[in-house]
């Protein structure tokens, strides 16, 4: 199954074709992530191209069948950059780390900047990224609680997105209310609800 947040493989001849940004140079191999979106066809996988700025996002789909590789965000949580000593006192890696020993044991994952630095050994980092974290969570009984309330400043310094069957929600919104209704991050766009699991 792929997911959002999952970084899939593929031949730079799948989209070589498409009228690209400038900015998009195509390897032989190419990284991108799968998008939250609805396609057109249901053999499409809906993906993002990303520059080295963060301006710089394309958007657009590829059949699911040309995808060569799928690398899940809770299968990089082990892995070094391979800039490990030039990023090393950049606050998101700084945060990867620490998160490695808090969430021992939990479904956790890490996106964004790192997650792509970390799949691919393309350079993404940078000392102002922020730090991705995702819990994988299929009940309300599954959240780490013990860890997050043991650590509250760790928490505190970033937002961190809990992926269900359902979508994706902030853990921080959840946390300061759980009986109401909340925004979740859907295939088919944003929707305030209760259904979160």
């Amino acid at each position: 199954m792929i997911n959002a947040h999952d970084i899939v493989c593929f031949d730079k001849q799948v989209i070589e074709n498409n009228d690209l940004p400038d900015w998009v140079t195509l390897s032989d191999h190419v990284f991108a992530t799968v998008r939250r979106a609805m396609t057109d066809y249901s053999e499409t996988l809906p993906i993002g191209l990303r520059g080295t700025a963060r301006n710089q996002r394309f958007a657009l789909e590829i059949p699911t069948r040309m995808v060569q590789k799928v690398i899940h965000p809770w299968e990089i949580t082990d892995r070094e950059s391979f800039r490990q000593t030039d990023i090393a006192q950049f606050p998101v890696y700084q945060q990867f780390h620490a998160a490695r020993e808090i969430l021992s044991g939990t479904k956790w994952g890490v996106g964004g900047s790192l997650g792509f630095e970390l799949t691919t050994d393309i350079p993404a980092v940078k000392e102002t990224s922020d730090f991705d974290l995702l819990l994988y969570v299929d009940t309300p009984a599954g959240l780490p609680l013990k860890a997050i309330q043991s650590h509250p400043d760790f928490f505190e310094q970033f937002d961190t997105q809990v992926i269900t069957t359902q979508g994706g929600f902030s853990l921080k919104e959840y946390l300061r209310n759980p009986e109401k209704k909340i925004l979740l991050k859907t295939t088919e766009g944003p929707k305030l609800t209760k259904e979160i699991w």
